[in-house]
């Protein structure tokens, strides 16, 4: 019998019990005060129309339910509260809650100004034809506590909203979460069978050929040395070359020609990026391509570019994003900036300590800008160093031969 019972939130609760109350309170009234009244009998219909036919349009769905039950409200306990006071003669509060009711259960948008405007004038009009001063008393109360339920329903209707956009954004973020996860786990096994069909493919070749060579060898040794020996020599360069194959694969090191350069990788991140996230983003290239940047270097930018585009989008709120990638002297520069919310204080959480700590584990740096309403900029400067490549590369093939 309550109204709107699919209303969660404590003040509907508390509002829906504490009519009950009064419905009540006032019950025991009338019938300790006014129950050897003449008029008592006239009240007790009045009284119970006044608190049943609310409540009961209250629990309806259709047009005629929820929308009306403070308009309901009003009309009979005003009625009541009329008829009271004209036989009785006296003060009454009656109005008072149930306007309150009507004014935290008001819809919003002009009906329930017009709400505002009848209650403020029809009652008056009351006033002057019964010629009562008790009944106008009751009315000013009845005013004045709708006026309240009217502002309680405005702050109900304000923190809704508010709910409404942190359920909104709690949702894209978890949206871009499991974006970040699915393409980290559809990198990894893509990268994992590239890997896989590479290796079969070389070492079943090779190995195929090499136990064939070997095989045929077994032979040769007794008859024909010279042409065994010949034999075992081309045997060993391809062993050799596999060899090489093998650590440049294990290394994700792509033969020259199929190696895809940093711009290219860094271009298909950002069109995946903006082709999930619908995020308008500019990729440009300034200068000539560096062909020298390490390996760890180029997986080191990639992951800096995605973690960046992250945070743009899940905490800056970004809706269009540039990049620039830029060679400048000995160093290689790549410049991320978005037109999000921004932020007054940067804080190095577990992100951009990991950003940090990969630059700096190849003497780079990160150089982060942000203003609030004026977007961040995160520039990366790592340094291109040949002579660091091929060191690199030679103690890797000094492992692998004393391995």
């Amino acid at each position: 019998m309550l109204p709107i019972q699919k209303e969660t939130h404590w003040v509907f609760k508390l509002a829906q019990i504490t009519r009950i109350g009064w419905f009540v309170f006032h019950l025991l009234v009338i019938f300790l005060v006014l129950a050897s009244e003449s008029f008592f009998w006239l009240l007790m219909p009045l009284f119970f129309a006044a608190f049943l036919i609310p409540q009961w349009s209250g629990i309806k769905v259709d047009s005629f339910g929820v929308k009306n039950y403070p308009l309901l409200e009003l009309i009979f306990s005003g009625l009541f509260l009329i008829v009271g006071c004209y036989f009785s003669g006296e003060y009454s509060s009656f109005l008072a809650y149930p306007a309150l009711c009507a004014g935290i259960y008001s819809q919003p948008g002009k009906k329930r100004w017009f709400l505002w405007a009848g209650f403020s004038i029809v009652p008056f009009f009351a006033v002057l034809a019964v010629g009562l001063s008790q009944l106008g008393m009751g009315v000013i109360d009845g005013l004045f506590f709708f006026g309240i339920g009217i502002a309680v329903a405005k702050v109900l209707e304000a923190e809704k909203k508010t709910q409404t956009l942190l359920d909104e954004n709690r949702r894209q973020n978890q949206l871009l979460e499991e974006y970040a996860k699915q393409i980290e786990k559809i990198t990894l096994l893509e990268e994992r069978n590239r890997l896989a069909r590479d290796l079969h493919d070389t070492i079943g070749h090779t190995y195929t050929s090499v136990i064939m060579g070997l095989d045929a060898s077994s032979y040769l040794i007794g008859t024909v040395p010279d042409k065994a020996k010949e034999q075992v020599e081309l045997l060993s360069n391809v062993m050799r070359k596999s060899l090489g194959e093998i650590r440049s694969h294990i290394h994700q090191i792509s033969p020259s020609g199929e190696r895809e350069d940093l711009s290219s990788q860094l271009k298909k991140i950002a069109t995946e990026f903006a082709l999930h996230t619908k995020i308008d983003i500019d990729f440009q290239q300034i200068g000539p391509q560096e062909k020298n940047l390490s390996p760890h270097g180029i997986h080191t930018l990639n992951r800096i570019l995605q973690e960046s585009l992250t945070n743009a989008v899940r905490h800056g709120q970004a809706t269009s994003i540039i990049i620039i990638l830029k060679e400048e002297a000995a160093y290689m520069n790549l410049t991320i900036k978005d037109n999000g919310i921004g932020m007054s204080d940067i804080k190095f959480g577990f992100g951009l300590n990991g950003m940090k700590e990969r630059l700096e584990s190849l003497q780079g740096s990160l150089k982060i800008e942000s203003k609030e309403n004026e977007g961040t900029v995160v520039t990366c400067f790592l340094p291109v160093r040949i002579d660091r490549l091929r060191g690199e590369l030679v103690q890797d093939d000094k492992s692998i031969n004393s391995g």
